[in-house]
């Protein structure tokens, strides 16, 4: 517990309290402008008429719609952005996947050649010696291909 005085400053931060005391300053406000305009009737003095302030209630809500358009036109713009950053991370998977796919299909293909360069290699006669036809065409496919015997 503590004393009086601290629970009285622990209340000033409780809601119920913050609301009593804006209701008491209104209830001030309006009671010392009744009493200033009964004092300036007495006086002799003209009393302000109340006078609509639509130009200032016009102006807020101008205001107000602004900020709304404003608002508007921001979450637009960020659901624009995110549309385009949404539209460019999925075409960079798709290319990202598609050279992934061609470098599968370029593997692929070259497996199969050297199966099939090796299946001509392996190739036996009757009599379970060498075929050496396969064999010297290999090397002048590469003597072709290379680059030292081409001038």
């Amino acid at each position: 517990m503590g004393t009086a005085k601290q629970s009285q400053n622990r209340k000033k931060f409780t809601r119920e309290y913050k609301v009593k005391e804006i209701q008491r300053s209104i209830t001030k406000k309006t009671r010392l402008r009744k009493e200033y305009l009964k004092a300036l009737k007495d006086e002799g003095y003209t009393v302000p008429e109340k006078e609509p302030r639509t130009g200032a209630k016009e102006s807020v809500r101008k205001i107000k719609e602004a900020r709304a358009m404003e608002g508007k036109k921001k979450l637009d713009e960020k659901k624009e952005i995110k549309r385009q950053r949404k539209k460019m991370v999925r075409d960079e998977a798709n290319s990202q996947r598609n050279e992934q796919l061609e470098r599968i299909r370029v593997s692929k293909e070259k497996y199969q050649m050297r199966e099939d360069r090796k299946k001509k290699l392996t190739q036996r006669t009757r009599t379970g010696q060498p075929l050496m036809g396969p064999k010297i065409e290999d090397l002048l496919d590469k003597i072709k291909t290379d680059d030292t015997y081409t001038s």
